[in-house]
């Protein structure tokens, strides 16, 4: 079991706790790009040491049971509510009960440290460090960890769209990004500092490329790049002018797309999923609240009239 986490996280020692060396070990691993994910239970109580990762950064969120974490000076006790984030430069001791099992995030730093550049408009200038705790049941960990899931989600549903290097990569852009931007790290103060609003210009731009594109893989990093602004500041540039971020406005282009289409379709030529996917909507039961929430009808209502 050693030799196998070791093959997916980093080499460590294992040692199991009290008199019964018996255990009953799981491992369930995937990987996409620079985001891998693994749900790891020992089925007896192990005492897991590393020393540090150097080229990735992990995520410890307890599934079942709790977990006991040191990162260097750092304590933190895992619990189904209390996740951890392990800079690469520390070292990590786990006591790891045998009723408890956890999903274990890796990311990679150079996708990290690459996201966050990006997110700045400039190169870093020192390594990138995140506080230790994260609380996965409010604010901003809730967020995050509810687009975890959904991956997740995504992931185990064969013929799911994930499967498509295009939208995997979608995904770990957004859940790196709302790591950096929702979990308090050395570069917090630089990422809520005042940034000036990109000029009507650059907005105008952007909504172009939303406009007469809107079933592009866009990103907030795509358009900025195509207006000539960070995307900090176009994120500004569209709140002052729009009321909304570039995302939400994308979402919104594409949810009247789908409701024209539908209202359009034969209700025994096309399916309301086979159209949502059309316009980049990925998960079913999401859409379709959204779309309630937004329409006051089900998409099925809208394509059976």
């Amino acid at each position: 079991m050693r030799d196998e986490v070791s093959r997916v996280l980093a080499p460590h020692t294992l040692r199991v706790l009290g008199g019964d060396t018996r255990l009953d070990a799981r491992m369930h691993y995937v990987r996409l790009r620079d985001l891998s994910m693994s749900v790891i239970r020992y089925g007896g109580p192990v005492r897991f040491e590393a020393g540090p990762a150097e080229t990735f950064f992990t995520v410890f969120v307890p599934l079942a049971g709790e977990a006991e974490a040191r990162f260097g000076s750092d304590r933190v006790q895992l619990t189904t509510t209390t996740a951890a984030v392990l800079s690469p430069a520390d070292p990590v001791v786990l006591r790891w009960p045998g009723d408890c099992a956890q999903l274990v995030v890796r990311l990679e730093r150079a996708g990290m440290e690459a996201r966050l550049s990006e997110l700045l408009g400039a190169p870093l200038r020192r390594p990138l460090r995140f506080a230790p705790v994260l609380a996965v049941d409010s604010g901003n960990g809730r967020s995050w960890w509810r687009g975890l899931r959904m991956l997740l989600t995504e992931l185990d549903r064969p013929g799911s769209l994930i499967e498509r290097y295009a939208v995997a990569d979608m995904f770990e852009r957004t859940l790196a990004t709302a790591l950096l931007m929702g979990q308090p790290s050395n570069y917090t103060r630089m990422l809520d500092g005042e940034v000036p609003a990109a000029p009507t210009r650059a907005v105008s731009i952007a909504l172009e490329w939303i406009d007469n594109h809107p079933r592009s893989r866009h990103t907030t990093a795509s358009l900025a790049r195509e207006a000539d602004v960070t995307e900090r500041s176009l994120q500004l540039g569209f709140r002052k002018h729009l009321k909304m971020g570039p995302m939400e406005y994308l979402r919104e282009i594409r949810l009247r797309g789908v409701r024209d289409q539908l209202r359009a379709a034969q209700s025994d030529a096309v399916t309301v999923t086979e159209v949502a996917a059309e316009w980049g909507f990925l998960h079913a039961g999401h859409f379709a609240a959204r779309y309630q929430q937004r329409f006051g009808e089900r998409p099925s209502e809208t394509l059976r009239r």
